[in-house]
């Protein structure tokens, strides 16, 4: 867009390749290293600045750019830990050494979500050089540990620092598509207690497995009626581990454990589908005598979904056009802080930025730089399109 005043591509390149380098990797995080650098690029007096402490070196930020009505705001929001290097010998770029090769830039958490972080610190710096004053406050947070606990998102949230807020612009890696949906999670340890016998014998038994993946069975059959989502699909139960204490071949077991990973569309509810868990597990002990079944909720997210007709998408849109960027609208297979944020605050909400999530969490991570600049375009003209 002719005449805007943004920083320049080398500033913003440089910023990226400095939190590339600095290593907020899980599970220690260190996100309070990138605190301490993102904040040092914004001038006092300027901008209002409040740092999180959650202990450890962990630490998220906030950055406010003052608005004419203080009473009302907007937050645009991205994390600063990354996963694990994983095995540096299936790099070819070092992992933090933030090395480009023509247009783009490796590293881990250079997708997910170095990148993002960028395009949201070019965006706010760009109003600043550009001496715009926004019609309401503008919120520029920088949260640990979403990967894992969403211990940053929580204390937005639990800090009511976002209560003013009306919309949330969520940064991940959508390739630039706009993000209107992403499905939540619930993860299940699920333990039961059958009787054991010989296994040529099976008359007096109840194998612990068999109880198991007859619950697995009845929680998938929950989503037999569901409407397919036009982003998402369906719901979907997955048995990701499943161990019985057996070591014998001729031993029907009397115990079993096991995790499923269940995930879900924005139309279902999480308080109705554990309800209906429970009931699942009751009836199964009810028809297998002497058996027991205990469930654990290791993870709860709710699964988060917005309307392509409003206000806040078909302003996105229309910025595409200005900028001659194509506009495409995708969902979230995974979750992100959003399942924190939107169900907490109840208001609009989208999710956007740089990187494909294909290849965010994989050796030679990478992020193209006209990318992570474009996001921050069109983040800088929907701050200043804000009334």
């Amino acid at each position: 867009m002719t005449g805007e005043v943004y920083i320049s591509r080398e500033k913003a390149i440089t910023i990226l390749q400095q939190l590339i380098r600095i290593r907020t990797s899980q599970p220690s995080g260190d996100e309070r290293d990138a605190v301490t650098y993102i904040s040092s690029l914004f001038p006092d007096d300027r901008v209002e600045k409040r740092i999180i402490n959650h202990g450890n070196n962990r630490a998220s930020l906030i950055i406010t750019i003052p608005g004419e009505d203080r009473s009302r705001g907007i937050a645009i929001s991205g994390h600063l830990d990354t996963i694990p290097v994983g095995d540096v010998r299936e790099w070819t770029h070092s992992p933090f050494g933030a090395e480009i090769v023509d247009d783009v830039v490796y590293g881990r958490g250079a997708a997910d979500m170095k990148g993002g972080v960028t395009s949201i610190i070019f965006t706010a710096l760009s109003i600043l050089k550009a001496e715009f004053k926004p019609a309401i406050d503008i919120r520029f947070c920088f949260t640990a540990d979403e990967e894992v606990g969403g211990i940053g998102a929580s204390a937005l949230i639990g800090g009511g620092f976002l209560n003013s807020v009306e919309e949330v612009i969520l940064v991940k890696p959508t390739n630039e598509k706009i993000g209107l949906a992403e499905r939540g999670a619930v993860w299940l340890c699920v333990k039961s207690l059958g009787k054991s016998s010989h296994a040529a014998m099976t008359g007096a038994s109840v194998n612990a497995l068999s109880v198991f993946n007859s619950i697995a069975e009845k929680i998938t059959e929950l989503f037999n009626e569901e409407k397919k989502h036009d982003l998402l699909g369906h719901s979907t139960c997955v048995v990701t581990s499943l161990q019985a204490e057996s070591d014998l071949f001729n031993v029907v077991p009397h115990c079993a454990i096991g995790t499923l990973d269940i995930r879900t569309l924005p139309s279902v509810d999480h308080d109705w589908l554990l309800q209906e868990i429970y009931t699942c597990v009751e009836n199964v002990e009810k028809l297998n005598e002497g058996i027991h079944v205990s469930v654990e909720v290791v993870n709860n997210r709710p699964p988060v979904g917005m309307d392509e007709e409003a206000p806040l998408v078909q302003s996105l849109k229309g910025i595409y056009s200005d900028l001659d960027i194509p506009w495409e609208k995708t969902g979230l297979n995974y979750f992100t802080d959003a399942s924190i944020l939107i169900p907490s605050l109840g208001v609009p909400f989208v999710i956007l930025g740089p990187g494909d999530d294909l290849f965010f969490h994989q050796p030679d991570e990478y992020v193209r730089i006209d990318s992570v600049i474009r996001v921050g375009e069109v983040l800088t003209q929907y701050v200043k399109s804000r009334k």
